[in-house]
């Protein structure tokens, strides 16, 4: 059998594993996946996207692959979440109060456990754009109406701010601390502190007894640099931030040519 000189696979999805239509190949995918299991290895989502999202884009797939959803907030094996990180109710209140204060135009969403809640208020492009990637959530005319047993893993916004001035300003002023980072289509996702696609991606090779340098991984966003930092073969698509090519030892093809998919074929055949 082939030495294959990696032992997991992490993908990121907009921009890296799907097109630009939001579909893959699915059964040139199960042809890589099928090999990827001959030689014992592990394929790992790792995506800013909500657990219900990612539970219908790999529909028939979920029992052979393990899942980093909303950028390290929920971690799933075996279609069962094992690992999470929440904002407690008073943080969700004091980060969305804060948020609405300081940046008063901007568009949110609040990602919980049973629903996520869009502000009313919110743009109309924003609420139709985040209806693909959370087509269960509700309408809210105040933050207050969040549920307290409704725990919210991360907060989306559009908004005039960066990333940093975000995770700065609030972690100056209040006592949690956040971490904010850009997630493509000029969104921002704000998350527990110490939480991204590496801290999940850790999770699982502990768990695999996998050392990083046997890991692969795949992005195109600067929210993919801690996951690449952490591989030992780390790939940006040729349709990357430029930032994270700096970063990225190799260069794949871009997400319309089924770059990820090319990659590992070249090792697998």
């Amino acid at each position: 059998m082939k030495k294959i000189p990696f032992k997991a696979v992490a993908v990121d999805m907009d921009g890296t594993f799907v097109n630009s239509q939001n579909t893959y190949d699915r059964q040139r995918f199960r042809r890589v996946l099928d090999k990827l299991h001959e030689h014992d290895i592990h394929f790992i989502v790792a995506s800013g996207r909500p657990l219900i999202r990612l539970e219908k884009d790999f529909a028939g797939f979920m029992d052979k692959i393990d899942v980093i959803s909303d950028n390290g907030a929920i971690l799933v094996r075996d279609k069962k979440i094992i690992n999470t990180h929440y904002f407690t109710h008073q943080t969700t209140l004091k980060l969305l109060r804060y948020i609405l204060r300081k940046y008063p135009n901007s568009s949110v969403i609040a990602c919980g456990l049973s629903n996520s809640y869009v502000l009313a208020n919110s743009s109309v492009n924003f609420k139709k754009f985040m209806n693909y990637y959370y087509y269960n959530y509700l309408t809210i005319n105040s933050i207050d109406e969040i549920p307290v047993n409704d725990p919210i893993d991360k907060i989306t916004l559009w908004t005039d701010a960066t990333p940093e001035e975000i995770e700065s300003e609030f972690n100056t002023d209040y006592t949690e601390q956040v971490h904010a980072t850009s997630s493509g289509f000029n969104c921002i996702d704000i998350i527990n502190h110490g939480v991204n696609k590496a801290s999940g991606i850790k999770y699982f090779l502990r768990y695999f007894k996998i050392n990083p340098s046997e890991l692969i991984a795949f992005g195109d966003g600067m929210n993919d640099s801690e996951m690449l930092q952490l591989a030992g073969y780390s790939y940006a698509m040729e349709n990357a931030d430029p930032e994270l090519k700096k970063i990225a030892k190799y260069e794949a093809p871009s997400n319309n040519e089924n770059g990820v998919l090319k990659v590992l074929e070249s090792y697998l055949n």
